[in-house]
């Protein structure tokens, strides 16, 4: 792109300047011309005309309205031929060390070798000294020489001999033997701790197999780019907010998801109580989803596990990843650190319950009619109250709270969609 500005000469066009209503081509000095404050808002907007020209990538992160694709766009964008070839270079050149640390590595271990088999030697001639080990030597070798004779009188007298022997220079001085031989192994031992050198050239190996296995982990990740989530056989979920809840579940998991199960999927013509507490009873890492009549999408995501409590029971959240979400808003709603405890509300008499505060009567834990969100007995209203026990943005008043996840005044459910998440 080689344009020249007709406002400034000797000065091409660099840059691509979205507006409302147009776009404007600026070159570096229209940029500089530009106020500090005017400078900061353009950067964010402007589109690199050689980039967008050769990266189609580029052009396309710079936009489209969706954070999730832009995201995975510019993760391809930063991880070029230039970038993977230096890496691999950088690869080849530890691939290399290795190798000749293995040899060097190799002539340690003969060295140490070497070391041992001279330290056994030692130990040996001293035994052999104490034991006086070449009388038993003297004794075989006699034993030897009658050859294929078979005198049974001689035979006899060497068995004499060797008894004699065990007797007389071990058995009988077996105390006096064995402090001698710990004194020599204790003065073997002082001397190879003094002496010994703890595998200088394998420590260096097991560094460069560290920093290399480093390296192979970056390479991978540069060329595995994080692929948007999908949720199959969901009606309710658009794309890009399936790939937007997949991002936050696995980020506060911090493990990835495995399989993503439709366990249930009901309409207004079947909604009930009892068909929602069979399917979920048990059942933990549920993610739901609720349409209204307004046809508002909304749900929730916990970890905890759903039973059918008779007298009810709040569950609690101790690893802080359940939140409530609203696809309409295009909001998530974590849950309170100090409100883990009311994660969710197990009870048969009610649908799923999220958030609120109990009160207790005798061994009986109710929740009180006032929780982030609350789906009734008969499966066809509910009640939504964010900001109790899931966290809301400072700038929303109590009124859209109250009905930020339904819409307007309308507190029914037409159809909810029910996944069972699994992790590694």
């Amino acid at each position: 792109m080689q344009v020249q500005c007709p406002k400034h000469k000797d000065s091409q066009f660099l840059y691509i300047l979205p507006k409302e209503n147009e776009v404007e081509f600026i070159c570096d000095q229209c940029h500089s011309n530009l106020s500090t404050r005017q400078q900061q808002v353009q950067l964010q907007n402007l589109i690199n005309i050689r980039k967008a020209y050769q990266h189609p990538e580029y052009l396309f992160s710079r936009i489209t309205n969706s954070e999730i694709l832009q995201e995975f766009f510019i993760e391809l964008i930063e991880c070029e031929e230039k970038n993977l070839n230096y890496q691999i270079m950088e690869i080849e050149k530890f691939i290399k060390e290795v190798q000749n640390q293995l040899i060097v590595m190799q002539q340690e271990l003969y060295v140490y070798k070497k070391k041992y088999m001279e330290l056994r030697l030692q130990i040996r001639e001293k035994l052999e000294e104490i034991i006086k080990f070449d009388q038993f030597k003297k004794i075989i070798s006699n034993l030897n020489h009658l050859e294929k004779t078979i005198n049974p009188q001689d035979i006899k007298q060497s068995e004499r001999d060797v008894y004699n022997y065990f007797q007389d220079s071990i058995l009988k001085k077996q105390l006096s033997l064995n402090n001698q031989i710990f004194t020599i192994l204790n003065y073997k031992n002082q001397q190879t701790r003094e002496s010994r050198i703890n595998y200088p050239e394998w420590n260096k190996l097991n560094q460069l197999y560290k920093q290399i296995n480093e390296m192979h982990t970056s390479f991978n990740i540069m060329i595995n780019p994080k692929f948007p989530g999908t949720i199959e056989n969901t009606f309710l979920l658009a794309r890009e907010f399936q790939a937007k809840l997949i991002d936050i579940i696995v980020k506060k998991s911090n493990k990835p998801i495995t399989k993503i199960e439709l366990i249930h999927q009901e309409c207004q013509s079947n909604l009930n109580v009892q068909t929602f507490w069979n399917k979920v009873d048990g059942k933990d890492n549920l993610l739901m989803v609720f349409q209204s009549e307004k046809e508002y999408i909304f749900g929730a995501y916990s970890p905890c596990q759903w039973v059918k409590s008779q007298r009810g029971q709040y569950v609690s959240d101790e690893t802080l990843t359940s939140f409530l979400f609203s696809q309409t808003k295009n909001q998530i709603y974590p849950i309170k650190q100090d409100c883990r405890g009311y994660a969710i509300y197990c009870c048969f008499q009610n649908g799923p319950v999220f958030g609120g505060t109990s009160l207790l009567n005798r061994a009986i834990q109710y929740f009180q009619n006032k929780s982030d969100l609350h789906i009734t007995s008969n499966f066809q209203n509910g009640s939504s109250s964010l900001g109790t026990s899931y966290a809301i943005e400072g700038n929303q008043t109590q009124t859209d709270f109250e009905i930020n996840l339904f819409g307007l005044d309308a507190h029914k459910i037409t159809t909810y969609e029910i996944f069972q998440l699994s992790f590694n």
